[in-house]
């Protein structure tokens, strides 16, 4: 069995950790699902007839979209919570618990989660062959909201209803722009990690990574990360060094000498970090896992009883490897077997990495350099952007000036970080680093007239506030959810 550290891209595999990030995502897709304690039931799944594209009217082609209802709280008049699914398999616990539900409760609201396109068990087209991808966009899947909305509404008496949207992640992107493309439709959103702002070289990943080490974990950690990771970069640069790279770290595949082998063996051990800074202390007792923490790997890259910074590095390979479920796995950072499976055109195999590197590479970007300041991020300069451009050419043709000009279109789309739109509140946690690409308070020209509500939460990471309360959690966290409640209820109050 093999684990994939981080290729820092879509890349499916056969096993992987639950703390191994693949472009930012993990498998099964950004927003962690909590998980059911077996006796709470949850809504069967019901299925939608949905357009395949809204924007050719001699198209009449329909497919069926997966969808769950929560009524349990519905009173007649009471409005509807609508939970955007993203780039995984949409899970009908979050109609059960969580806090929209804790929402739904206090506003007798209807609660349905929806799906997206191309993802799960909602499949458009028969495969994931490049002609049939050219259904999936945001842009799409906003008309999906916006037909369901409508054809849900008018079928059940809720046409009149508030709809308010519920996101996180790249769903939180969704929420937002739900909000801004559709404003007649939907009331308000809440936007939760939500990455509005789509950039081609994301540097700013990694440097809100160290940030989140030194602020958790401490300089001395910082340091080991630094000195072990240079160690590394320097012996992928010779033979000897690469022989002894593989018999430390254990890679499924010998490192094959070239520049983007070598480069994603440095991602991998970037991506040692990554998973864990992006989702520390976030729920993880309530979701069924292992807790695995900043200081918990700092401790481990601090512990001088191992005596080079690089084996320590090692061990937190291991460690994460054992935490997964996968203690005899390989350390997974061939470029040829990431290449291979991003170009798996089966749904059961894609797991949704290709679905969601395809919407990277037309139309968000968000490729994690290392083309930072070396003094910003602590794993050297071997994977530059142009490295990750290339699995864009590699899988889909898509070359660094197509990239470019979608990125940019997005943003003219949408708006970037200055979204023309009311009603909308952004939540975000310090250490999370797709902060970087949300809308936060310190964010300039932002209108709060428009009721545009920035939370920035100090000590969380991805999505914190959208988990159940638990006893564990920070000051800061039960304030922004009292807060994000409130504007909740301020926004329902609002008559257009």
């Amino acid at each position: 069995m093999r684990i994939g550290l981080t290729l820092l891209l879509a890349v499916a595999v056969s096993a992987c950790s639950a703390h191994v990030l693949r472009h930012g995502r993990p498998v099964g897709g950004m927003l962690r699902d909590p998980v059911a304690d077996g006796a709470t039931p949850v809504p069967p799944a019901q299925w939608f007839v949905q357009q395949l594209d809204h924007f050719d009217g001699q198209n009449p082609a329909t497919w069926k979209q997966r969808y769950f209802v929560n009524s349990t709280f519905y009173k007649p008049g009471g409005p509807v919570f609508l939970q955007i699914g993203g780039e995984g398999t949409a899970n009908p616990i979050w109609v059960v618990v969580g806090q929209m539900m804790v929402d739904a409760a206090k506003h007798n609201a209807m609660a349905i989660l929806i799906e997206h396109r191309y993802y799960g068990a909602s499949h458009p087209t028969p495969d994931l062959a490049l002609e049939n991808m050219r259904y999936l966009s945001s842009e799409q899947a906003l008309a999906d909201l916006a037909n369901f909305r409508d054809q849900y509404g008018r079928a059940h008496n809720l046409a009149a209803a508030k709809w308010v949207t519920f996101g996180g992640s790249y769903p939180g992107a969704l929420s937002a722009w739900a909000r801004l493309k559709y404003p007649h439709y939907f009331h308000a959103a809440i936007a939760s990690s939500a990455p509005v702002n789509a950039v081609l070289n994301f540097t700013q990943y990694l440097e809100v990574v160290q940030a989140s080490i030194v602020a958790d974990g401490g300089m001395d950690c910082l340091a080991a990360i630094h000195e072990g990771a240079q160690a590394v970069n320097e012996m992928l640069t010779t033979e000897a060094g690469r022989t002894q790279l593989q018999a430390t770290f254990k890679p499924c595949k010998p490192i094959a000498n070239t520049p983007l082998d070598i480069s994603s063996f440095s991602q991998g051990i970037a991506g040692l970090f990554m998973g864990v800074v992006q989702y520390n202390r976030d729920n993880v007792a309530f979701e069924g896992r292992t807790e695995v923490t900043i200081s918990e790997v700092c401790d481990i890259m601090t512990n001088k009883s191992i005596a080079m910074a690089m084996n320590r590095l090692a061990a937190v390979n291991q460690y994460l490897m054992k935490v997964g479920g996968d203690a005899g796995g390989c350390f997974d950072a061939s470029y040829n077997d990431s290449i291979t499976a991003l170009r798996n055109t089966t749904y059961a195999a894609a797991e949704g990495g290709r679905q969601w590197f395809y919407q990277v590479c037309h139309e968000f970007g968000y490729l994690q350099s290392s083309q930072s300041n070396a003094s910003a991020q602590p794993f050297g300069n071997l994977f530059p952007v142009s490295t990750q451009v290339q699995q864009c050419v590699d899988v889909f043709g898509v070359t660094a000036d197509e990239l470019a000009q979608h990125v940019s279109r997005s943003n003219q789309n949408y708006g970037s970080l200055h979204i023309e739109a009311s009603r909308i509140v952004f939540v975000n946690g310090r250490i999370d680093p797709w902060h970087a690409l949300s809308v936060l308070p310190s964010t300039p020209g932002l209108h709060h007239g428009h009721y545009l509500m920035p939370v920035l939460i100090e000590g969380t990471a991805h999505c914190a506030n959208m988990y159940p309360d638990s006893e564990s959690d920070l000051p800061t966290l039960v304030a922004a959810r009292i807060a994000i409640a409130n504007y909740v209820r301020l926004f329902l109050e609002i008559q257009d």
